[in-house]
């Protein structure tokens, strides 16, 4: 009884001990995101630190350029901004871990510009100087660019942020200005008195690129008639036998700007259409045949005459304006721009206001003089004697507008009015407000001279996406002109002097050189002191002569930060990615574009048709899960910060900087990027699952012998599988790394990650890793593939994860006993790269077979789980029967020692004959106490496979 009783004894403790017989997975590597002073280390390592190194150490390799578009030094960073530099900060990892490149990436800021200059004015008194403005914009304008520079700090960007380009930097506005220079050298600029964009409330010019489009912007739009006086047309008609007493014939026009009536000279017609007349009593009027039935609907009071006019035959006819009151008789010209697709087909033409009436004027001699200043307001001076009234009036509000109407009603002017015209009208993207055109001063590019270089270089650019192209180039070839002047003080200056006695400008190249040099010497802000006499800046007298008060364009600022890169300017492709947003392709894209075909003329020619880039690449905006793009007035929009630290309300989890980068990276950004409370928490899991992988490969390497893997053709057949799809994994990913298509990268590991390894072999290894000897050639096989994944998974992640995989490399260093110490300053080919013999198509369409026996046991399985037949499928054993000499006879007989983990049962028995079949039932041994599957002949003993282990 006493022998008995200690055997019982000795087996009790023995069972409580076999969890210390197990091999379990052990590593510091936690399952939590690090944070605080641990996450602080791993950003500094991963981000200035390995920037720096790979400055010395990859000194000698070649360069990879990506030039950083900078954003505009004013407010908090958005999502979008984490976008883009996430992006571009992806793409140059991967260029440094794959390629070994020597990467170039210095972060830059915008920084003049009405967005600060406007916000500095509410902070200064009325009467404060332009240096004024311009010393406390500056301020700004740094206080911005540190606050911002923190927060991009946080994204993990490889890049040292202790040297950046800053456009309102001394040296930067210098090689601006030389720039501008040889702008000039090349005789492409002018000044012209011609209508430009103008903003009515930031005073001042502005570009295409400047403009946004209001699609439901409401305006008043009236038809007005205008009584023809000249004989020719009158004549005309009564030789068609149509007699109509003199000053009641009118020209019936249409127009979505009633204030620019006040500034008509002409009427246009096309000679090519046929015109006829609709009538009422005795008043005619004159309308395109095509969109008389269009007009009549508008009053059934009027008929249609049976005639046609020639438009050739109204040509040259005058007519005046009744309301203006000064009788001066005014022409109708033929004009191009004239179509017969909406309105009456005749267009009236104020060509102080127009761009198509100013180039009519032009070749007919009409008066080209602004009738508004510089707020938008009407110049009582300019006003015709009948609209003297409006004199002070904003021309941009609808109070004003309809004065117009009301003074045109008086005189019966008005044929139809409607105050509720919804169209798309062009905004000031900085103000909000309607924009105007107005005949200015104002200093041009030509444009059209380089235009044939620039469409050269532009097709030799590779876009992604491939539409790019086309967006790009149309905004080129409908660009003859570029305005580069601004009315405003915050920015670089026009190096330009006027006389005084006529205001003409010096434009003479020795002067404006010598200029430029002045400016060097004293600094753009001296250039905007007050000073009666000028003499410093001029290699003559200047008492005559007065600075200009112009600054640049700031696209023009930027468009020349490719002068920062400090290599050839002029004989090669400086930058070998240029990446923004789509809304680039009309402003940063085509601006930097064109300074450097601009830049490369020598004395008007010989321009060199390379572009500053080799390739385009452009994201979407972000937009909420509504799909409206995110605005603060909107209330929708969500700071990066925010995403990395998680915040309470709306509740979100702490991210971290990978976190962050793996929204990202998983988003199509080349279209708009959807971003919402949802998308996060997916993100938050799929990083999650990411350190449960890292976690369980770094756990079960820890007792690996690294410096003795098992030869490949000692693997496994599931071994050698799991290794060609890492190389599938591989391959697939450094394509999609070399195409930008990140998004399909995360598909790719996602899939691999949960179809493979954890569906498959990291489910089938467990029991080997857990429950075998330590040296067995089984459990060293599967190590060997496990660290295999490992590396292959810290080569691809490592550009978008970079605090992971060096989180994850800080251990690995260490049971590898390697000297490196982050994955990024290991080759590729020496070290990440798969070699080719893993692949093996001919046992991956073997395993694809099993797979498809493998779901239907699993289905059984299933079915039988639901019937309550087991509780844990190593409760089962299977026999399976196979036709012999058939492929999957042949696989399962030659995988026949692990099929059972293959299965995830306790037993597998392959039978032949002659159909198959599947027979699935309770395994007839006990449940083993160590490893838990049933294989066991004794109950409550250990099988033989752990004992032997334990021995």
């Amino acid at each position: 009884m006493k022998k008995i009783r200690n055997v019982l004894i000795l087996g009790a403790r023995f069972k409580s001990n076999y969890s210390k017989t197990l091999l379990l997975p052990q590593t510091k590597f936690g399952p939590k995101i690090p944070q605080g002073e641990q996450a602080e280390t791993l950003l500094e390592k991963t981000s200035e630190e390995l920037y720096n190194w790979q400055l010395i150490n990859n000194a000698n390799r070649s360069k990879f350029i990506l030039h950083d578009g900078p954003p505009y030094a004013n407010g908090d960073l958005h999502v979008g901004h984490s976008l883009n530099k996430i992006i571009k900060d992806i793409i140059n990892r991967f260029q440094l871990i794959y390629h070994n490149k020597l990467i170039q990436y210095k972060v830059g800021w915008d920084c003049h510009g009405l967005p600060i200059e406007i916000k500095v004015e509410n902070l200064l008194s009325k009467d404060a100087t332009d240096v004024e403005i311009r010393r406390k914009c500056k301020e700004w304008a740094n206080t911005m660019i540190e606050k911002q520079k923190e927060q991009f700090k946080k994204f993990n960007i490889m890049t040292n942020f202790n040297d950046p380009y800053i456009t309102m930097y001394h040296d930067y506005e210098i090689k601006q200005l030389k720039i501008f220079k040889k702008l000039m050298e090349n005789g492409l600029l002018s000044q012209q008195l011609k209508p430009v964009w103008w903003g009515c409330d930031t005073q001042t010019a502005l570009a295409e690129a400047e403009l946004e489009y209001n699609d439901k912007h409401k305006s008043i739009a009236i038809y007005v008639k205008f009584p023809i006086i000249s004989n020719g047309i009158y004549d005309y008609l009564s030789n068609k036998s149509i007699n109509i007493e003199n000053g009641k014939l009118n020209v019936l026009i249409w127009t979505s700007t009633p204030w620019t009536i006040p500034a008509n000279k002409a009427v246009c017609v096309n000679k090519n259409l046929i015109y006829t007349l609709i009538h009422k009593d005795d008043e005619y009027l004159i309308v395109a045949r095509s969109l008389a039935p269009e007009v009549l609907k508008l009053d059934e009071s009027y008929t249609q005459i049976d005639i046609e006019i020639p438009g050739s035959s109204l040509t040259n006819n005058t007519y005046i304006d009744p309301t203006s009151l000064d009788n001066d008789p005014r022409r109708i010209l033929h004009g191009d721009h004239v179509i017969e697709t909406a309105g009456t087909g005749l267009v009236h033409n104020a060509p102080s206001h127009g761009k198509e009436d100013y180039l009519i004027g032009r070749v007919n001699n009409l008066e080209i003089d602004s009738i508004v200043d510089n707020q938008g307001r009407y110049i009582d001076s300019e006003l015709p004697s009948g609209f003297k009234s409006l004199g002070g009036f904003k021309v941009t509000e609808s109070k004003t507008n309809m004065l117009v109407v009301n003074l045109l009603m008086e005189t019966n002017q008005i044929f139809n009015l409607n105050k509720k015209f919804i169209h798309s009208y062009p905004y000031d993207w900085r103000s909000k407000t309607p924009v105007i055109q107005r005949s200015t001063p104002q200093w041009f590019v030509n444009v059209e001279k380089v235009k044939p270089f620039v469409k050269e270089a532009l097709s030799k650019v590779r876009f992604y996406p491939d539409l790019g192209i086309n967006r790009l180039s149309s905004f080129i070839e409908n660009r003859n002109e570029w305005c580069v002047s601004r009315q405003r003080c915050w920015g670089v200056p026009l190096p330009i002097v006027y006389k005084k006695s006529d205001d003409s400008p010096i434009t003479d190249l020795k002067v404006i050189d010598y200029i430029v040099n002045k400016i060097d010497q004293y600094g753009t802000d001296e250039w905007f002191t007050e000073e009666e006499n000028i003499s410093r800046w001029l290699p003559f007298d200047g008492s005559d002569y007065y600075k200009g008060k112009d600054t640049m364009d700031v696209w023009f600022d930027s468009g020349t930060s490719w002068s920062t890169l400090n290599e050839n300017l002029q004989d090669c492709n400086i930058a070998d990615v240029y990446l923004e947003g789509s809304d680039q392709h009309r402003g940063w894209f085509q601006s930097s574009l064109l300074n450097k075909i601009i830049f490369s003329g020598e004395n008007g020619s010989n321009f060199k048709p390379i572009a500053p880039f080799k390739s385009i690449i452009t994201h979407g905006f972000i937009i909420d899960g509504k799909g409206q793009k995110m605005s603060k007035s909107k209330g929708n929009v969500f700071s990066p910060i925010e995403v990395i630290e998680g915040c309470k309300k709306p509740v979100t989890p702490y991210l971290g900087s990978d976190g962050l980068r793996l929204w990202a990276a998983s988003s199509n950004f080349k279209q708009d990027v959807t971003f919402n409370i949802d998308i996060l928490k997916r993100t938050s899991e799929m990083h999650k699952k990411y350190r449960i992988t890292f976690r369980y490969l770094l756990g079960n390497l820890n007792n690996f012998n690294f410096k003795n893997p098992v030869p490949y053709h000692e693997l496994s057949d599931l071994d050698k599988y799991i290794l060609h799809t890492l190389v599938d994994l591989q391959n697939s990913c450094t394509e999609n790394y070399e195409t930008y298509n990140f998004a399909r990268i995360i598909n790719s590991v996602n899939l691999h990650l949960n179809s493979i390894l954890s569906a498959i072999y990291f489910d089938v290894s467990k029991d080997c890793l857990y429950t075998d000897s330590e040296d067995s050639l089984r459990r060293r096989s599967i190590q060997t593939v496990l660290n295999e994944i490992l590396k292959t998974y810290i080569g691809i992640l490592s550009p978008i994860q970079p605090l992971l995989t060096q989180e994850v490399w800080n251990e690995y260093q260490d049971i590898v006993d390697l000297k490196i110490d982050s994955p990024f300053k290991m080759k590729w080919n020496e070290f990440y790269a798969l070699p080719e013999f893993f692949e093996n198509q001919e046992l991956s369409n073997k395993f694809d077979e099993f797979f498809q026996l493998r779901d239907q046991i699993f289905k059984q399985v299933e079915h039988l789980k639901n019937e309550n037949y087991f509780k844990n499928k190593l409760e089962l054993e299977i026999e399976v029967t196979s036709i012999p000499d058939t492929n999957i006879y042949k696989f399962l007989i030659a995988n026949q020692n692990y099929l059972d983990d293959l299965l995830l049962v306790s037993k597998v028995n392959i039978i032949k004959g002659d159909r198959e079949s599947i027979k699935i039932q309770h395994s007839t041994d006990y449940k083993c106490p160590r490893c838990w599957k049933f294989t066991s002949t004794i109950d409550g003993t250990i099988c033989s496979k752990c004992s032997n282990v334990i021995k």
